[in-house]
């Protein structure tokens, strides 16, 4: 899509300029947000230095301070959005199509195994709850939709930040913090990456009391085209209820990537 040109607004703002109280890089920072603003697509460094007529570096200097703020975010590829009313917008319109994809599979999982069945996506610069079954069992595992969830401590959590860039993953956890929550929760950056490393090999990802003690999850990412992961699907149970037997696991394991398969085809 074309970038909307800011000729209009610099001629109206250069009064302003003028004034000896005006702060030139303050100015630069609003007509960042209102270019990214006006745009449907992330915007590459080179496109936002090129439209506000700065030199990349003291444009970069300007989209860092923003992403730090969280005004900004910055994709696999290096584009920046903004995470203003219009992106917030277009990020809660995918949010719906997650959830109407989801729902009918979700059931059919929950219905299945009788225990919670939950749906997250990475919203910016975290991880959110967007949809939950709880189990019918009066003993169980419960979730809550809008609930962070911890990218190293958690089955969605960890499947979905698994297939990020490795800089995306790096503020994802800055961002929430490498909190120990249990004995059993990873806290060592190195031990961390391994996970990741099996969850993109198997595709499956587990919370063995790693958030809350006597508690078992396994997880799915969804995947779409180009190995793309934006979304999870988790199944969860008191531990006490987790299939003592390889073969049942497997079943649970099987089912989920089918589930999340069926959601990724919808999508």
């Amino acid at each position: 899509m074309p970038l909307v040109s800011l000729k209009t607004s610099r001629k109206q703002s250069a009064p302003l300029k003028e004034d000896p109280y005006f702060s030139r890089a303050v100015g630069k920072a609003f007509e960042l947000l209102e270019l990214m603003g006006r745009s449907e697509n992330s915007l590459s460094l080179n496109e936002l230095a090129l439209h506000l007529q700065l030199t990349k570096s003291s444009t970069f200097r300007l989209l860092h301070t923003l992403e730090s703020l969280h005004h900004v975010v910055r994709d696999e590829q290096g584009h920046y959005r903004g995470v203003g009313a219009k992106s917030q917008a277009l990020q809660a319109h995918s949010v719906q199509q997650l959830s109407a994809a989801a729902i009918e599979p979700m059931r059919m999982l929950n219905m299945e195994f009788r225990e919670t069945v939950s749906l997250a996506t990475l919203m910016g610069s975290h991880l959110e709850v967007v949809e939950v079954m709880n189990s019918p069992h009066l003993m169980r595992m419960s979730n809550i939709v809008g609930r962070i969830l911890p990218p190293h401590a958690s089955s969605m959590g960890k499947a979905i930040t698994a297939f990020q860039s490795a800089e995306t993953r790096a503020r994802l956890i800055e961002s929430y913090g490498m909190t120990s929550f249990t004995p059993n929760t990873i806290t060592d950056q190195r031990q961390l990456e391994e996970c990741f490393e099996q969850i993109r090999n198997s595709g499956i990802s587990y919370d063995d009391e790693e958030n809350t003690l006597g508690g078992f999850c396994f997880g799915s990412p969804i995947i779409l085209p180009g190995n793309r992961v934006t979304a999870a699907i988790s199944l969860s149970m008191p531990k006490a209820r987790r299939p003592d037997d390889e073969i049942d696991r497997q079943r649970i394991v099987d089912r989920l990537h089918q589930i999340a398969a069926t959601i990724a085809q919808a999508l």
